[in-house]
């Protein structure tokens, strides 16, 4: 018995399907991202807000907090930056 596929010529066998390069979807999804990124921002500022006029003992505390997430926040944003300019 012989196996059919030892029978096919190499341009009868099926060729090897590679991905199809990203279209449209993927580039919005980077401003989609930022626009998440951005809300995510807001809606923990509104809650940090309230928190802070509802106990006013707490806005010393909650001001080192917000400076240290605006630091790591501007890192990463300067690493992000430079990876966009690196990669072109």
């Amino acid at each position: 018995m012989t196996n059919s596929s030892s029978t096919q010529t190499p341009s009868s066998r099926p060729q090897q399907s590679y991905p199809t390069p990203a279209g449209p979807a993927a580039a919005a999804l980077l401003p989609l991202l930022i626009l998440l990124f951005v809300l995510v921002i807001l809606i923990i500022g509104t809650g940090l807000l309230y928190v802070t006029l509802a106990h006013p003992s707490l806005a010393t505390p909650l001001t080192v907090a917000v400076a240290g997430v605006t630091l790591l926040v501007t890192i990463a944003g300067a690493i992000a930056a430079f990876l966009a300019v690196s990669r072109r």
